[in-house]
């Protein structure tokens, strides 16, 4: 059985990292599939832009940008964006713009196959640590934005 996520504010302030990101995710990810009627439109913008620097960090893990555009598209991209200039995880936000670029002005030859011009960025975006540091610094710095009636 699937169990709505519920936490109060006490519940974040109160939780240690892993926990923390563990509510927040579970929560996003629970408004963004809609699995109990709410969407990330009762949110903060804040949920959602964080949930696209989940998204991307883990498809550009598992099979780089290419596969992470090819997943979720340029707007997507931009709400990764987004989010990683709101959690100040400045080097990421680098290579991921220059990978928007990329895909801006790729051939059409790549809409169904791997363009290897996102290999360096893929090999620059590996070598970067912290992301989920920033992540966790911003929500305990903005507990509010989290919460979700």
């Amino acid at each position: 059985m699937i169990e709505k996520v519920k936490y109060t504010l006490k519940d974040l302030q109160s939780s240690k990292d892993d926990e923390l990101i563990t509510l927040v995710y579970g929560k996003v990810t629970e408004l963004y599939l809609g699995t109990f009627g709410e969407t990330l439109d009762s949110a903060d913008s804040a949920m959602a832009e964080l949930l696209a620097t989940w998204v991307l960090e883990s498809e550009v893990h598992n099979g780089g940008f290419d596969q992470f555009f090819h997943n979720n598209g340029l707007d997507y991209g931009f709400n990764a964006v987004n989010g990683l200039s709101r959690i100040k995880a400045e080097d990421y936000l680098v290579v991921t713009k220059k990978a928007i670029e990329v895909f801006k002005n790729q051939n059409d030859e790549f809409q169904k196959k791997r363009n290897p011009d996102f290999d360096s960025l893929d090999d620059d975006f590996y070598d970067l640590e912290g992301i989920e540091d920033f992540r966790i610094k911003y929500i305990r710095n903005n507990y509010a934005k989290f919460m979700v009636e």
